[in-house]
């Protein structure tokens, strides 16, 4: 197990910042993502861990070792890509091997040793059998996990992933989820992750650093992240929502009151900032939202609005529903039968709405 430190790490691309001030501390056995928009450092940060970009500031420690500049194949790490790099030619078991075979004389391997290393990769990743198979022959999700077998039959100390199961269908790419997240758990294998999808980071995730425009907003749990964003920008990157600029009526202590600028209505919610200023936003998620008024708490919101559209989508109805001129995105349970055009009474937990700087 190693420890991954990244200190004041920047990157530069003549007048194009692709990674600035990036300090972060990854744990031992730890599933760390890096998640974040298109064009927002993170595959630029994950690639200056691998030693394939070197920084132009800052220093990069596998535990207490500088490998800043360290080359990529004495760093002893491996990674996954997005297209997988299978050689076509080779069959499965020539491209789990070929690694090892590279580094054959380095390790002081035998082809025996070299054979046993490349049946227990196959088993973990449960393609024992399929030696022979060239990768043409493969499903997309047995050509993922022969890439992923070759990234650990060295047995590297920190485990990279660039985006692999984005080639994936849908249900495909929750089964290959679970299987990569029990992995990593039996290997206990540092592992840092790149993806630009939220529901995949927060189902695989430890701990998850948001980045935008090359630097690191927020670092923290799925749940911390979700719950309690320290910005609009990862509110609204986290999860579907619902978000109204307003002005603050009030602040005391946990919680905060503003007046939605487009509705005669002032909603009580939680701020993880100590002062917030005149102009402020509010982020109600929809699988808070509750409907009718009589289980409401003191400090919540009930409204009442006209639902202007709804879908059943077999787990859930998704609705929205028109309160004043504000569209309000709900979360209903698949029992609840409500069409256009229905009132309906709507409840805000306070507890469950944020409140954070509109900037």
């Amino acid at each position: 197990m190693t420890r991954v430190r990244l200190e004041g790490v920047s990157k530069y691309y003549g007048a194009v910042v692709a990674a600035e001030d990036v300090n972060i501390e990854i744990q031992s056995g730890e599933f760390f993502t890096l998640l974040g928009p298109s064009g927002c450092g993170k595959t630029t940060t994950l690639r200056i861990i691998a030693g394939f970009e070197t920084p132009d500031k800052g220093r990069v420690y596998f535990d207490d070792e500088d490998v800043t500049f360290v080359k990529p194949y004495k760093r002893n790490t491996s990674m996954v890509f997005q297209n997988y790099a299978l050689w076509p030619h080779m069959t499965v078991y020539e491209n789990v091997a070929y690694g090892l075979k590279l580094r054959k004389k380095e390790l002081g391997l035998t082809d025996e040793d070299i054979r046993k290393m490349v049946k227990e990769a196959l088993e973990l990743v449960k393609l024992s059998g399929m030696e022979n198979r060239y990768p043409l022959q493969l499903s997309g999700g047995q050509q993922q996990r022969v890439a992923l077998a070759r990234a650990l039959v060295v047995k590297p100390r920190v485990l990279l992933l660039d985006e692999p199961l984005s080639n994936l269908d849908a249900k495909l790419r929750i089964e290959m989820r679970e299987e990569l997240r029990k992995l990593q758990r039996s290997l206990n294998l540092t592992t840092i992750y790149v993806i630009h999808d939220q529901v995949e980071a927060m189902s695989l995730s430890d701990r998850i650093a948001v980045m935008n425009k090359g630097r690191v907003v927020q670092v923290g749990s799925p749940k911390e992240l979700y719950f309690k964003p320290r910005s609009l920008f990862v509110a609204d990157f986290l999860g579907r929502s619902s978000i109204y600029p307003g002005e603050l009526v009030s602040q005391s202590g946990e919680y905060a009151e503003a007046r939605l600028a487009d509705a005669d209505i002032i909603v009580r919610g939680v701020t993880p900032v100590e002062k917030l200023p005149r102009k402020v936003s509010v982020v109600i998620r929809p699988e808070i939202i509750r409907l009718g008024g009589g289980r409401a708490e003191e400090g919540d919101t009930v409204v009442k609005g006209v639902v202007d559209f709804a879908m059943f989508l077999g787990e859930k109805v998704e609705a929205r529903v028109k309160i004043g001129n504000l569209p309000l995105l709900v979360y209903l349970p698949n029992t609840v039968d409500v069409s256009t055009g229905n009132e309906v009474e709507l409840t805000l937990p306070w507890r469950n709405i944020i409140i954070l700087p509109s900037d």
